[in-house]
């Protein structure tokens, strides 16, 4: 009866902690890394980095590079996900949300020579000033996909 008793609080303590460690009030961010435009991994990292962001209220970053540039193209017609909505919707509502969609610049120039005008609403060209601070600061968690 102790045993259970115990293991209980410990299970208790458990959650109480891990939901304070992800709090409004934490200093937590999370920087998610996709360089991919495959459908269903893009929808992932997409779809998680919006939950985050609701759900726990944790400011996030979505960092696109390599292949995953293309998401942010505006001019490339693409297929829905099984959520019903495209990649873009997608990326759209999370910005809408309050989320921040950088992409790297030099990726641009090496898929095709995307330019600015080239993005759907709402992207950041990054660059080291834009970046790096969203990468490094104080309390970052790193997700790649």
């Amino acid at each position: 009866m102790l045993m259970k008793k115990m293991s209980t609080f410990l299970v208790l303590l458990l959650v109480l902690t891990s939901n304070a460690a992800f709090s409004a009030d934490s200093d937590q961010k999370l920087f998610v890394n996709l360089s991919s435009d495959d459908l269903n991994r893009a929808a992932m990292a997409i779809g998680f980095s919006t939950k985050v962001l609701q759900e726990k209220k944790i400011p996030v970053t979505i960092f696109l590079n390599v292949e995953g540039v293309r998401i942010a193209d505006k001019s490339i017609p693409e297929h829905k996900h099984a959520s019903g909505k495209s990649l873009k919707e997608m990326l759209a509502g999370f910005i809408k949300g309050g989320g921040r969609v950088l992409v790297c610049p030099m990726c641009m120039k090496n898929i095709g020579g995307l330019s600015k005008d080239d993005l759907i609403d709402g992207v950041e060209v990054g660059g080291p000033d834009v970046t790096w601070p969203a990468l490094f600061a104080a309390g970052t968690t790193v997700l790649s996909y």
